[in-house]
């Protein structure tokens, strides 16, 4: 499965999650309203809670009853969600680094819940559904190496306030035979092709003939640290794409 096909399938998905403006009190997916695959639909439901600052961690992505239907649970706090909202309200240029850090978390936990989803067997019979609980046992217990009370928990990620949701390795997300490209996958989610091209057009559209175009304006908005492309420099690719059509 390529990262385009994932992000086509899980489309529907993506949308309903808020990257881009803050939520209420929470987010609960409706697949039944959803184009998404047939055992997504039925087998899968999705949930965003917030924390006030007493959560011990920035964000989380959980499973809750893997027996059954499957529960994704993200859990963000409050405080992202506050920044942003007072950000986008007072229409001040300088984005705060939480903003920064806000979509990050985002975009890293969604990255879990695909690869949650990734590695979910469409057959339903007893053995294949007690393979999928071993193989995210044992992932959670390579990757996490929590201690106890954590591990009852079920967390499969947990972000701190010192971690960096954009340093990872390659096998950070995948579970087993996985084989889908989470450093394109966390890319694309933190800025789609789109998003960019927008950005670039508005940037441009202000610019006289021979003016600088600088990176720091591209992203000014879209809650993008400038930084991100020295970690992805594919985006950087893009970015050259959208300008020669701009300028074509």
């Amino acid at each position: 499965m390529d990262v385009s096909y994932t992000l086509w399938t899980m489309q529907d998905i993506l949308k309903n999650i808020p990257f881009d403006k803050p939520a209420g009190e929470a987010v609960h997916l409706n697949f039944s309203d959803m184009q998404v695959p047939y055992y997504v639909k039925n087998w899968f439901r999705v949930s965003i809670f917030y924390e006030d600052d007493t959560f011990p961690l920035d964000a989380v992505c959980c499973i809750v009853s893997p027996q059954n239907v499957v529960t994704i649970v993200i859990i963000i706090k409050r405080k992202f969600e506050d920044e942003l909202k007072k950000w986008l309200e007072s229409g001040e240029g300088i984005v705060p680094d939480i903003c920064y850090r806000r979509r990050e978390l985002y975009c890293h936990e969604v990255c879990h819940l695909i690869a949650i989803i990734t590695a979910y067997p469409s057959n339903r019979s007893r053995m294949v559904r007690k393979d999928f609980e071993e193989k995210i046992r044992k992932k959670f217990d390579d990757s996490i190496r929590a201690d106890q009370s954590m591990m009852d928990s079920g967390f499969v990620s947990q972000e701190g306030s010192n971690d960096s949701p954009s340093d990872f390795d390659k096998d950070h997300f995948r579970y087993e035979n996985d084989h889908l490209n989470y450093f394109k996958l966390y890319a694309e989610l933190m800025l789609p092709y789109d998003t960019l091209y927008e950005a670039l057009e508005k940037v441009c559209s202000t610019k006289k003939y021979g003016e600088s175009i600088y990176i720091s304006e591209i992203f000014q908005g879209i809650c993008v640290q400038p930084q991100f492309l020295g970690k992805f420099p594919d985006k950087k690719a893009d970015i050259r794409k959208i300008l020669e059509e701009i300028f074509d």
